[in-house]
């Protein structure tokens, strides 16, 4: 008990002192449960007194190769102990890790890998031929180190580099280089989805939105009850996983079930054998959810409340009833500032709204000139305003891009400060906030700006539509058309045709599509959001469907 008493967490506290703290005062209880293969019924217990002996012996491994203070290690692995592990050895080797998609591959890849200034890289054994494929273009890279977990026997190492698993055979004993709050431990890149990449900084001292571990520590309480048993199947590289999950539930003390992938036809299942009982999703997987065939068991689980991000209004209401759960939906984003709304703990929350700011917070509506809208339900630019006390916290910190680093807070026509967040949404009379689209994805046409978001919305209301993707193309006269990609639920067959007749009513003429390509499956990130430059790249091509090359009718009334 005294050593608890003892311990206290300031704002010059650094993690690695945490991570010891928690083996030394709860050294058996288990933080996290890893699914390796829920068909198999194969899993993994680690307590906490693991976590740190375990990331002890990384982080003791690492610097055995040469890697120092100052370096960065690129991170490019599936969901699993090490993951976690080498994000924790880095926390206390005063390293940064690089957080990679495991879907890159090539240019894009190389980008990260170099722009990041990265020396070793570890990679999970399936996706070391991507690394290798650019090798030659990584000239800062010293240590390329391989996870072989569950490598087919068939599986060679290649010369000149090393598995995850021998460099973890080094001394456990504590490591005590020099460090401080204010060394770099991450960089988190943006998806890119417009342009390249641009990677978030986080450092010992702070950490997402600029905040201090004290400060989150204190907020833990916001995200989750104290006796919930906390489930992820979202990328561990991306920080609703890693941020808003992972570390909170280490922080916390609350039990994480970690498993490698989204399955939608296996989430209940884990939920029911794992007694979960809250977990978040992106707003893709509801859909999703409610796509799949209903069972006599679908409230038979411990989940009460699901976190989630863009859930579709229409499916809001019906998706809490089918399961018994309780929606709580919120906004924010790796690169927003640390600001957030939330529907917190409100009884009466309208369907779709992301929720309002917290206490002291002030969100609003802003147009393309910068004036702030006095009326509701006008669609514009969500901002946050920025007291001159907070800039620096607010300021999102970009590695080597002091430009953009200086783009999100801009002064508005009233004189004050304000955080852009480059996404569209509208509030209501009663001060819900409401999402409408990306500000960068939107479509001109005809003098019109339509959101995609608002014709995906629509269409994947349809039956056999497992999902769709909306976006503009050029037109022959220079301006923007409506494109839509659209994945049919399995076995089932549609036309255009029908897909229009039923978009006729449901929304405003001018957003209904002109081209239809029905696809396999749609181009997404390992965080399920659709890329949909893939998209716009590959446009319209033989199999694309034209309506107005068949004289199929709009009604416009």
């Amino acid at each position: 008990m005294s050593k608890t008493k003892k311990f206290r967490v300031s704002r010059r506290t650094l993690l690695r002192d945490i991570i010891k703290h928690k083996a030394e005062t709860v050294p058996d209880k288990v933080y996290m449960t890893y699914i390796r293969d829920f068909d198999k019924g194969i899993d993994e217990k680690y307590t906490y007194k693991d976590i740190h002996l375990l990331s002890n012996r990384l982080g003791n491994g690492l610097l055995k190769l040469g890697l120092k203070k100052g370096e960065g290690v690129a991170l490019m692995e599936i969901n699993s102990p090490e993951f976690l592990l080498t994000v924790f050895a880095t926390f206390k080797t005063g390293m940064y890790s690089v957080m990679v998609n495991i879907a890159l591959r090539g240019d894009g890849l190389q980008f990260i890998i170099d722009h990041s200034d990265a020396s070793a890289v570890i990679v999970h054994w399936s996706f070391l031929d991507a690394v290798m494929e650019v090798k030659e273009r990584l000239p800062e890279i010293r240590c390329i180190i391989v996870d072989t977990n569950e490598a087919p026997e068939e599986f060679k190492l290649p010369e000149s580099v090393i598995s995850l698993q021998e460099v973890m055979k080094a001394s456990n004993d504590d490591i005590e280089l020099e460090i401080s709050t204010k060394d770099i431990v991450m960089l988190m890149y943006t998806a890119g989805t417009t342009g390249l990449p641009k990677a978030v900084m986080f450092w010992q001292g702070k950490l997402i939105g600029g905040l201090s571990i004290q400060t989150l520590m204190g907020m833990i309480s916001m995200l989750a009850a104290s006796d919930d048993i906390l489930f992820t199947c979202l990328p561990l590289f991306h920080s609703n996983a890693l941020f808003l999950t992972s570390l909170p539930a280490y922080f916390s003390e609350r039990p994480l079930i970690l498993a490698k992938r989204f399955s939608a036809s296996r989430h209940w299942d884990i939920c029911r054998k794992y007694g979960v009982t809250a977990h978040n999703a992106l707003g893709a997987m509801i859909p999703i959810l409610m796509k799949q065939p209903e069972r006599p068991n679908d409230k038979d689980h411990s989940v009460r409340q699901i976190n989630s991000a863009a859930c579709p209004k229409e499916l809001w209401v019906a998706f809490q009833e089918r399961f018994g759960v309780k929606l709580s939906e919120g906004y924010g984003a790796t690169d927003g500032g640390g600001f957030m709304l939330t529907t917190g703990g409100a009884e009466e929350v309208p369907p779709g709204t992301m929720g309002k700011p917290l206490p002291g917070v002030v969100a609003e509506i802003m147009d393309e000139d910068g004036t702030i809208f006095k009326e509701s339900e006008k669609v514009g630019e969500l901002v946050f305003l920025v007291r001159e006390s907070e800039v620096k916290q607010r300021t999102v910190k970009y590695y080597k891009d002091e430009e953009s680093s200086k783009s999100l807070i801009f002064e508005g026509n009233d004189g004050q400060k304000w955080f852009h967040t480059g996404d569209l949404a509208y509030k209501d009379n009663e001060g819900w906030f409401y999402f409408v689209d990306r500000k960068k994805e939107s479509i001109r046409r005809r003098g019109e700006n339509i959101a995609p978001y608002s014709v995906e919305r629509v269409i994947n209301l349809h039956d056999k539509v497992l999902e769709s993707a909306a976006y503009g193309v050029k037109s022959e006269l220079g301006e923007d058309e409506v494109m839509v990609s659209v994945v049919l639920k399995p076995g089932e067959r549609m036309t255009p045709e029908e897909l229009l007749d039923f978009c006729q009513g449901k929304m405003a003429y001018f957003m209904i599509p002109r081209y239809i390509d029905f696809v396999e499956k749609l181009p997404k990130s390992e965080v399920h959001r659709v890329m949909k430059r893939y998209l716009k790249e590959r446009g319209i091509t033989e199999s694309t469907y034209d309506r107005e090359k068949t004289g199929y009718e709009i009604k416009r009334d």
